[in-house]
């Protein structure tokens, strides 16, 4: 018996010493494996940044031969393809996918870089950013200059001397940029109207009802006005897919001038009439960001263990919304006439589904579920 507990006893530094030797073994093949990842990731972003200076070549010889930046149906051949290599390489295509719709994504994005530099569309001109300190008028003022424009800012917010440069040359620049409020800049346009700027006043506000007889006075004082509707934020990098609203007030010299600064881009250019603009927007800005804000509004205070894809992607939206300027979103709700009716059908629309729920009537459930698919795009 005493042998027994003996030999017990000696083999267990025995066993502990294999397992610390099993260990370390695992340590130096995940030391080594680590390594290799380290090395491939390296490699990868090398490689990435070939493509992308691929691309820019790819981009100079479409810009000789006149031809668009993005190119739909060449996207598609490139993504189908790389769903194509992952299958037979044992990776899941939707991982390929993501990965060279990101690379797609910075090649269009070094393009239209190159291609908004090159174009020098304001090379030996004068721009003035009124209001040139907020956040779009800081985007507004990065856009100009990267197409040779001296961008000048007159705003409350900035220095004494940056404002009495651009008031210097507000009467001669090329074009003049209003990136305040609405109604300080029909403010500002009665001012002109004694002693219009000479060149294209152009403003980029959101709601367009308490300009539109600020805009026609200038007009008849002999002012060139267009009015453009950027519809995306000061943080975008690149404008594929982004819409700018090009509003029509008339002036179609004016109106062509300022659509010229965006066809070096990605963009893609929608005329509106000027009286049709706040209609539109009482839908695509008036009722989005009132759902949005009662989306977060509902929210409890504390939050939840678990979360649904729907919640997920309902609450990014809602935070992006609720983060942004107040005085601006404010602007889109008051000084829309249209944006009231459009919060009205959202008010209607939430009672209906609590009267249907509440009687639990499946079919009408279904019937709103239906009527909502066709009403979305996405079908």
């Amino acid at each position: 018996m005493g042998w027994i507990i003996l030999a017990a006893s000696a083999g267990v530094p025995a066993a502990m010493s294999k397992d610390r030797g099993r260990e370390r073994t695992l340590d130096q093949n995940i030391d080594s494996l680590r390594d290799r990842i380290r090395q491939i990731d390296k490699e990868l972003v090398d490689l990435a940044a070939e493509r992308v200076q691929l691309a820019r070549k790819v981009g100079e010889i479409k810009r000789a031969q006149s031809r668009p930046t993005v190119d739909y149906a060449q996207e598609r051949v490139v993504l189908d393809r790389a769903r194509s290599s992952a299958e037979g390489a044992g990776l899941d295509p939707t991982v390929a996918q993501d990965l060279v719709a990101s690379l797609i994504r910075a090649s269009v994005m070094a393009q239209e870089e190159d291609s908004i530099r090159l174009a020098r569309t304001g090379a030996g001109k004068t721009a003035v950013i009124v209001g040139g300190a907020g956040r779009m008028g800081r985007w507004m003022r990065s856009f100009l200059e990267a197409q040779g424009y001296a961008a000048l800012v007159l705003d409350p917010a900035a220095g004494e001397a940056e404002n009495s440069w651009a008031r210097e040359h507000l009467q001669e620049a090329d074009i003049v940029v209003c990136a305040a409020p609405p109604v300080a800049i029909a403010g500002i346009y009665g001012e002109w109207s004694r002693r219009p700027p000479s060149g294209v006043v152009v403003d980029i506000a959101s709601i367009k009802t308490p300009l539109i007889e600020a805009i026609r006075g200038l007009q008849r004082a002999g002012g060139r006005v267009a009015s453009i509707h950027p519809m995306f934020g000061p943080s975008i990098a690149l404008l594929r897919d982004a819409e700018v609203v090009v509003c029509e007030t008339g002036d179609e010299e004016a109106t062509a001038a300022v659509e010229a600064l965006f066809r070096p881009t990605t963009a893609k250019l929608v005329r509106l009439p000027l009286d049709e603009h706040d209609r539109v927007m009482a839908d695509l800005l008036g009722l989005a960001h009132a759902a949005a804000i009662a989306f977060a509004l509902c929210l409890p205070e504390e939050g939840h263990p678990v979360h649904s894809t729907t919640f997920q992607a309902l609450e990014h939206l809602a935070a992006d919304v609720v983060r942004e300027s107040p005085e601006a979103y404010f602007e889109i709700q008051a000084d829309n006439p249209h944006s009231a009716a459009a919060v009205d059908r959202l008010r209607a629309a939430v009672e209906r589904i609590l009267a249907v729920v509440g009687a639990r009537r499946i079919e009408e459930f279904r019937t709103l579920l239906d009527e909502g698919r066709k009403r979305t795009r996405q079908r």
